[in-house]
């Protein structure tokens, strides 16, 4: 019976065995088809992470947008992760959690990594710098390594990254300039170091270890978040500077609202208090809580040759008084038809003017509530597009004229101004007293407070304000007075019938200052990726340091001179200028004047036998600003843009004479052109260093000031 079955039992089995296999087939295709069991990432050639090495601007061949837009076409969910690389902007770099060709679950989410163009990681701080400095050089921009100086009991590591420019964290905003690494150095406990770790300590500790090292010191202050308050929070020679016996060095400590006085004015001005260009208790980066673009969100005030404080703009190219001279800051606004003199104008309080007398005694300033109120251009008219002076000069149909009272063409325009809080300032006193506009509080209420722990800036928003430009004839004369006021500068109660500000104070449109330690990159020693410096390099990087700063060369007399900056770096900017009140005409009443700037560079050649050193100028660095022959009016000067830069040009080779050289053993043609700087007789010894140009001997002079 058994046997009758057989066949039946074969046939049966074999037709289990085809169902199999034709299922297998059918699933095997189906799963080639990706109808079950996941899906397979493309495999899509990504850009590496140094693909833009060669000229940082590779272009992608494939952008992580259009790999999410492939993904998606296949049913598989994707998120974007930017990270920084050589590769161009918005380029796909590869899967972060997956691998070309992967099979990945039904409902799981693939990573897809996105260049986000050359930066700085997070991870790089603290990191061995060896191998920070590997990874920076794939993203294709210059990477600079420099030395900086920590303490001998610094919890920082040789060898590590103390600092980046930019921070941690931030994007490459100048491919040019690259990416700044500074490497911890410890100090051997003996030479004088201004330790980058002592930020953020007692200052007096810092000072008083310098002192003992042999290094002159000067304090300073400078406004600071109030967990800053009397510490170092800044030096002139950055901190992470190794320094030299009998070195310069300028300290900066931390100040709060009730040091605003001490800052800004000064205590030695009695009998009276005299407030007007500000210093560089104020100078920093300010920026918004959320900064999307650095050119809107961000302010930076920096210092100029002359003491002058003003607003850094794109269109700056150094630190000369001429590039920004509309961009010079300023508390005083002297009244605009005649001269009142300082205490009618700049001044306020103390032993000779009783509290609510002098020109500024209704402005912020006065009112010690821990801020005060600054702007471009100082309160002067305007006629036409110039400003100028109407206690001598008149203004009709857009012309300025001489010695004519008539004012018909004349206005007053809205210039930059901005309001400063230092940290603890008196917020609800400023509110209440009247200095911001009704309505600009009332929006301010519907945000959120600033931050009143921190320094920062309010900019006067001119889009707020229906009128901008007032006629000279309709400007309101403060009461008690007979002179013309800027009518657009505010101040607390009735001070004149002046624009109230706007807007009123919130974290949203606060600039806060950027207390990040960010050292002088340009005055620290280039290094190894292992943070070592030649002999030679040290040398050099001391030489900059002690020659750093203003120059003058002049006869004294006269209405010429030449100023020069060198840089730490030996980078230099100069200008030359010479004005003649005598030569008039047409459209320039008040003389003719001609000028000549440019930048440079030196570099160090040797130290000489008789303690002098040698630089040489690069020419292929050297450039004169502008065109020669250019001829333009401005505030009714003829100014000329003329050939050379005087004393500076030809330039080639220039000799260095140290502080505390003999003067005995300068040539007389050197001695000569220093009698109208330095005076004469000339001390025994320089004070400062000296810059001569071998070409001519012209002697540029250390400014002291």
């Amino acid at each position: 019976m058994a046997a009758t079955h057989q066949p039946k039992a074969i046939i049966a089995a074999i037709v289990a065995a085809v169902l199999v296999v034709a299922a297998g087939v059918t699933a095997g295709l189906t799963y080639h088809a990706e109808l079950w069991g996941g899906k397979t990432l493309p495999d899509i050639a990504a850009a590496s992470a140094d693909s833009g090495k060669q000229s940082g601007k590779a272009k992608a061949a494939v952008t992580a947008d259009s790999v999410v837009a492939q993904l998606k076409a296949k049913g598989i969910t994707s998120a974007k992760h930017k990270e920084f690389s050589g590769a161009e902007k918005g380029a796909f770099l590869g899967y972060g959690n997956a691998k070309a060709g992967q099979r990945v679950r039904s409902g799981s989410s693939v990573v897809v990594r996105e260049s986000a163009g050359p930066g700085v990681p997070s991870n790089v701080e603290h990191a061995k710098a060896s191998t920070a400095v590997t990874t920076l050089k794939t993203m294709g921009v210059p990477v600079h390594t420099k030395q900086i100086a920590v303490s001998s009991s610094s919890q920082l590591a040789g060898g590590t990254v103390v600092a980046t420019y930019p921070l941690a964290g931030q994007a490459v905003t100048d491919a040019t300039t690259g990416i700044y690494v500074g490497i911890a150095a410890k100090t051997d406990g003996k030479t004088p170091a201004i330790p980058y770790d002592a930020i953020g300590t007692d200052i007096n500790s810092v000072k008083d270890t310098l002192t003992k090292a042999g290094v002159n010191v000067t304090a300073k202050p400078h406004f600071s978040s109030n967990k800053n308050v009397g510490k170092l929070i800044s030096s002139s020679p950055a901190p992470g500077t190794v320094l030299s016996s009998g070195e310069s060095v300028t300290l900066y400590y931390g100040v709060g609202a009730d040091k605003v006085q001490e800052a800004t004015v000064g205590q030695s001005n009695a009998p009276y208090f005299y407030a007007s260009e500000l210093n560089d208790a104020v100078t920093g980066t300010y920026c918004k809580s959320t900064v999307t673009d650095v050119a809107k969100d961000c302010i930076t005030l920096a210092q100029d040759e002359n003491g002058s404080v003003y607003r850094v703009t794109a269109k700056d190219t150094g630190t000369s008084s001429d590039e920004h001279s509309n961009d010079i800051l300023t508390m005083c606004f002297p009244f605009a038809d005649g001269n009142a003199g300082d205490i009618g104008t700049c001044s306020y309080g103390g032993s000779q003017l009783p509290a609510g007398e002098g020109g500024m005694a209704k402005r912020l300033i006065a009112k010690q509530w821990g801020a005060f109120d600054f702007g471009e251009l100082g309160g002067s008219p305007s006629c036409g597009t110039a400003m100028f002076s109407p206690y001598d000069e008149g203004c009709n149909a857009n012309k300025q004229v001489v010695q004519d009272q008539d004012m018909s063409g004349a206005t007053f325009d809205m210039h930059d101004f901005y309001v400063f809080f230092a940290s603890g300032a008196n917020l609800d006193a400023i509110e209440q007293s009247g200095y911001f506009d009704d309505s600009a509080l009332a929006a301010a209420k519907k945000g959120s407070k600033p931050d009143a722990s921190r320094p920062f800036i309010l900019a006067r928003d001119a889009s707020q304000y229906d009128t901008t430009s007032v006629p000279y004839s309709k400007a309101p004369v403060p009461s008690g007075q007979t002179l013309v006021q800027d009518p657009f500068v505010p101040g607390v109660g009735e001070f004149s019938a002046s624009v109230k500000f706007k807007p009123a104070p919130t974290d949203a449109n606060a600039y806060y200052l950027v207390e990040s330690g960010q050292p002088d990159w340009q005055s620290l020693p280039d290094c190894d990726a292992n943070g070592k410096v030649s002999e030679a390099a040290a040398q050099e990087q001391g030489f900059w340091r002690q020659v750093q700063g203003k120059y003058i060369f002049s006869v004294g007399a006269g209405a010429w001179s030449t100023i020069m900056t060198v840089n730490a770096d030996g980078t230099f900017s100069a200008d030359y200028h010479d004005s003649d009140l005598g030569v008039t005409g047409d459209g320039y009443p008040n003389g003719s004047r001609s000028i000549a700037s440019g930048t440079g560079k030196f570099n160090y050649s040797k130290r000489n036998d008789d303690g002098s050193f040698s630089m040489i100028c690069d020419q292929k660095a050297f450039h004169q600003n502008g065109t020669v022959g250019d001829v333009t009016i401005k505030d009714g000067v003829r100014v000329e843009t003329v050939d050379g830069i005087y004393g500076l040009t030809p330039c080639g080779t220039f000799t260095v004479y140290p502080t505390g050289y003999a003067t005995s053993a300068l040539s007389d043609d050197v001695k000569s052109w220093m009698y109208g700087t330095v005076g004469n007789p000339l001390p025994s010894t320089l004070a400062g260093p000296l810059i001569v140009n071998d070409s001519g001997t012209f002697a540029f002079v250390y400014d002291q000031n």
